[in-house]
């Protein structure tokens, strides 16, 4: 009778807490979801308050967009609705869609080619950085002369994937289609020959494979040049394998080319970086350290691999930068110089021409990094899927530098390399520092 009882008054017990369970389940959803734009606006603006590292006028906010709310608090904070942080989830993490260019266009002259992503439709077809493309062929035969910058835009918006079409830069032809493609992120060469990735037969990851058409014959005998374009996807992975590579040719010089590197993860970062102080000593390296508005402060470390596999101690490391080398290019140059890898003098940085400058406008830089010691970190809302990447952090080199609004400078020792344009055919800006480099 007893334990009949006690059933009951358990079973009773048990159905209250069930039902208050499902009321306030149902209330916090209702609460966030009804309403649509309303309490998708009440959650950015507590995501802001809690965790944007400046100041936030939340009045001026009022009757602004979700995307006005985040563009007015700086260049780098930014709102997502859910279709838009998926796809840069999945372009982060190195599946993109398109040809896979940057490109900048000159009047005059056509689409000057910034970046071209390995592996990617234009790669494959031949196009390089520094490559000015003039005019197009669509898969009908119609052909296309681009004098202006939206020429371009317009063809290549009016492409669907999987459709053949060829740019030209006038004495060479480049076929190729839009497709969706695993980029990689970095190359190696040397005087002899280079290695780059592609896909692996099966479609299963990348291959690194010797390509000895793209040497780069004006390299000293013992320097290795590797490009690394931004730190997202398998960049890591990549640099890691190149480091074997590196070490396997015997190399003693690495020339590390930045240059309109943008930045990306962090741990990807710090992953990289680990490659050149694992075989300094066994201990753990801070990476960089990011301080909050609260105070908080939290130190990020350098990944850690066997000596073997990793940059040997006594290599020669010089760095390619220019305005266009931010974020976590200039927090992986911070590991460098904070541990002795890298000195300041061996950090060769673009001087811009005047016809440049003039074509980047007004606040275009030279003679510096970017300057970009903030950290961003995105926030979303499960029930929704939208995002918002804000500014949280200001971000310390392992030596205490932050080089926020200020970049690397020939205050610091930096050198400066003669650059026409952010990225030419010619290599000249490259075959500069090469002579330099020689001349120590």
């Amino acid at each position: 009778m007893k334990s009949s009882t006690l059933k009951k008054i358990i079973t009773a017990v048990v159905a209250v807490i069930i039902a208050l369970a499902a009321f306030g389940g149902g209330y916090l959803t209702r609460s966030l979801l009804n309403g649509g734009k309303v309490n998708s606006y009440k959650w950015v603006l507590e995501t802001i308050n809690n965790n944007y590292f400046g100041e936030f006028d939340e009045d001026a906010a009022a009757g602004l967009s979700l995307k006005a709310i985040a563009a007015q608090l700086d260049p780098y904070s930014e709102y997502y609705t859910a279709e838009e942080y998926a796809q840069i989830k999945k372009d982060n993490a190195g599946v993109k869609s398109g040809i896979g260019v940057s490109y900048g266009f000159i009047e005059g002259e056509g689409a000057r080619m910034v970046t071209v992503f390995g592996n990617s439709p234009a790669y494959k077809a031949g196009l390089r950085s520094g490559d000015t493309v003039t005019g197009a062929t669509d898969g009908n035969g119609v052909k296309y002369q681009f004098k202006t910058a939206s020429d371009f835009t317009q063809f290549m918006e009016a492409r669907v994937t999987g459709e053949k079409f060829t740019l030209t830069d006038g004495t060479a032809d480049f076929t190729m289609s839009k497709e969706e493609y695993a980029a990689s992120y970095t190359f190696m060469a040397t005087r002899d020959t280079a290695w780059e990735y592609v896909s692996s037969a099966d479609g299963s990851g990348f291959a690194l494979v010797e390509n000895g058409a793209e040497a780069k014959k004006f390299l000293p005998e013992d320097a290795a040049y590797i490009s690394l374009a931004q730190f997202y996807g398998s960049a890591a992975a990549e640099f890691g394998y190149l480091v074997e590579k590196f070490n396997a040719e015997n190399c003693k010089t690495l020339i590390l080319d930045l240059r309109n590197n943008g930045g990306g993860y962090v741990s990807v970062m710090q992953d990289i970086a680990g490659y050149f102080t694992s075989a300094l000593s066994d201990k753990k390296h801070v990476a960089m350290t990011a301080k909050y508005k609260n105070g908080k402060e939290q130190t990020e470390y350098c990944a850690k691999y066997p000596a073997e596999k990793s940059v040997p101690s006594d290599t020669k490391v010089y760095v390619l930068a220019n305005s266009g080398t931010a974020s976590a290019s200039e927090a992986l140059i911070g590991v460098l110089v904070s541990y002795g890898v890298l000195d300041y003098k061996n950090i060769f940085l673009s001087d811009f021409s005047k016809d440049y400058l003039n074509f980047a406008g007004t606040g275009a830089k030279t003679k510096q990094s970017y300057g970009k010691g903030i950290m961003q970190s995105t926030f979303t809302n499960i029930f929704t899927g939208e995002a918002i990447k804000l500014t949280t952090a200001k971000i310390y080199w392992a030596n205490g530098k932050c080089i926020h609004e200020v970049g690397l400078t020939e205050t610091d020792g930096c050198r400066l390399a003669p650059a026409q344009w952010s990225a030419t055919k010619d290599e000249a800006e490259l075959k500069y520092v090469v002579n330099a480099i020689s001349a120590d």
